[in-house]
């Protein structure tokens, strides 16, 4: 596991450069599989790689999870990395697979489910980059406390009711994001601070139960890591 820790004013930017050197130094000539969170600090992430010179080519864009709500949606994941990234690049809406939001959440997730095996188990293609976000409730995707997608063992891909929330959800499950080759948390803010803390030191947390399949990484600005002990 790898701990970062940026100066908060400069976190944008810095991130901004680190996955835009990634996308750069990609293998040529083979498709690139990143998966994107929703929340705020990835929002402003998106805005500035879609500054960047960047070939989008072969990268192949995927959401970790998604609300049940549709594609136009205010609080569409989706919508979102559209607003801030597709419309401002040049990628095919073939490398583009957003969640399908169709008659029941169910549906979506077993499609999605099927798409996501397809590429990741039968044509052995390389889940290459996860971009999480985390909750200051310790969630990752919409793998909430306390509900039943945490102990999904066999689906990739899951709808999970979250009390108290606005929608249904849609996420990757555990064995899911097992198969990331790299997974890159962001994290910003002193409200997240309680949560890294028992994250990344006492191993609590659904966030604390994904590990990237050659590397694990936390990308936190100076508030969110106020509270860790080193």
């Amino acid at each position: 596991m790898n701990i970062d820790i940026l100066e908060s004013a400069n976190y944008t930017k810095l991130v901004v450069e680190r996955l835009t050197q990634s996308l750069k130094s990609r293998e040529p000539g083979k498709r690139f599989h990143l998966f994107l969170s929703g929340g705020s600090t990835p929002k402003a992430v998106y805005a500035g790689l879609a500054k960047q010179e960047i070939d989008w080519s072969e990268v192949h864009l995927w959401w970790g999870d998604e609300r049940f709500v549709p594609p136009d949606h205010p609080d569409s994941n989706y919508r979102m990395v559209r607003e801030q990234l597709l419309d401002e690049i040049e990628v095919s809406p073939l490398q583009v697979h957003a969640w399908p939001i169709l008659s029941s959440p169910e549906l979506s997730a077993e499609t999605y489910d099927r798409e996501f095996r397809e590429y990741f188990e039968s044509q052995g293609e390389s889940l290459d980059l996860q971009i999480l976000g985390m909750g200051d409730d310790g969630h990752t995707a919409s793998l909430f406390p306390g509900t039943s997608a945490l102990g999904v063992t066999e689906q990739m891909c899951v709808s999970n009711r979250v009390e108290g929330k606005e929608s249904v959800r849609l996420t990757l499950t555990f064995p899911a994001l097992a198969l990331s080759q790299r997974v890159v948390f962001l994290i910003t803010g002193g409200g997240k601070a309680e949560a890294v803390k028992s994250v990344l030191e006492d191993r609590l947390h659904p966030a604390s139960r994904v590990q990237g399949a050659a590397s694990t990484e936390f990308w936190l600005d100076k508030q969110a890591a106020a509270k860790l002990s080193q």
